[in-house]
């Protein structure tokens, strides 16, 4: 996908209200223009080496991302820190919450009871201040790129050419899995995207609110905090606009995601799927070269490519011959 398609998407995207989840899911599939194949560039160390015989693929969170301000996005912390107080403390919508469920309001009030306002003050700003990281690590997805041969992202990727890259064949089983149960966000437990690149920051404001909110009420009792998320705007569709928005200077990284919708972090950390190629960097050494071949073979990878530099001096790439 070019980046006009993807903008294509991205406006879709974020155009969706989580009114109508299967029909929002089928509007957004139409704009994805999927490649037949997608790479994946991992350093020879011993977890890539083993993920690879095993046809693993790991779903990393945002804070471990090479960029640490991966999701371009902006964020008013002043309104985020409002609006948990505001959840948390506001009388009026104690009351409603009281009449909304038809639970007596002095009932709801013992939740309170043991915090003073200036305790709720103080939790509120230290949930501030992690709140960046909470998004991060609740950001789980699994990268890809449309380009084999872009010799920017074997160096930044690949260990300088020292590595290796994987080839899927898209398949409709890595496109997107139907979950087994019902979800926070109600979406399938993981779909593939495109990453869309711009100038233009995404305002995830009222994600990172809901986040924060989120992190105060953990250890709280569930009904109490039902009834704060039901005066919170819907989160539907927010997670996957945080995720996919980059700024355009990484335009050429022509990225694709798998995002993981589990968004409390118990869900699988791996799926499989068997590469259709591997392919072993230029200046791979002999010995790992040689360990790349083996466990692909091990693992029934069908077609292993070397790169190599052709007579036009660019980067390409060649069958590895049958010892």
């Amino acid at each position: 996908m070019n980046n006009k398609d993807r903008k294509i998407f991205w406006e879709t995207l974020t155009s969706l209200t989580g009114q109508n989840i299967p029909e929002e899911c089928r509007k957004l599939t139409e704009t994805i223009k999927y490649p037949k194949k997608l790479y994946r560039f991992r350093k020879a160390d011993t977890n890539s080496l083993e993920a690879m015989r095993t046809n693993r693929l790991f779903f990393s969170s945002a804070e471990y991302y090479d960029d640490p301000f991966d999701s371009f996005c902006s964020i008013n912390w002043n309104t985020v820190e409002n609006g948990i107080l505001n959840a948390l403390l506001n009388p009026q919508n104690l009351n409603q919450l009281a009449l909304l469920l038809n639970i007596p309001e002095a009932r709801l009030s013992q939740f309170f009871s043991f915090r003073s306002i200036e305790d709720w003050t103080t939790l509120g700003t230290n949930i501030i201040d992690t709140t960046r990281k909470e998004i991060q690590k609740r950001h789980r997805s699994i990268c890809f790129t449309e380009k084999d041969l872009n010799e920017v992202l074997w160096l930044k990727y690949a260990d300088n050419h020292y590595g290796f890259a994987l080839m899927y064949n898209i398949t409709p089983e890595m496109v997107t899995r139907p979950q087994n149960a019902e979800m926070p966000f109600s979406h399938p437990n993981y779909s593939l995207y495109p990453v869309y690149y711009s100038n233009q920051t995404y305002d995830a404001t009222d994600y990172a609110r809901f986040v924060a909110i989120d992190s105060a009420l953990k250890n709280y009792h569930p009904d109490f905090r039902k009834m704060i998320y039901s005066i919170l705007p819907s989160q539907c569709w927010q997670y996957e606009r945080v995720c996919l928005i980059k700024h355009k200077c990484h335009e050429y990284d022509k990225e694709w995601r798998i995002l993981h919708n589990d968004l409390e972090g118990n869900g699988s950390k791996f799926i499989t799927f068997k590469p259709s190629g591997v392919i072993i960097g230029l200046r791979t050494k002999k010995p790992t070269r040689d360990l790349i071949v083996a466990l692909a073979r091990e693992a029934g990878i069908p077609k292993i490519y070397e790169c190599f530099v052709d007579n036009n001096n660019k980067l390409n790439k060649r069958i590895v011959k049958e010892s």
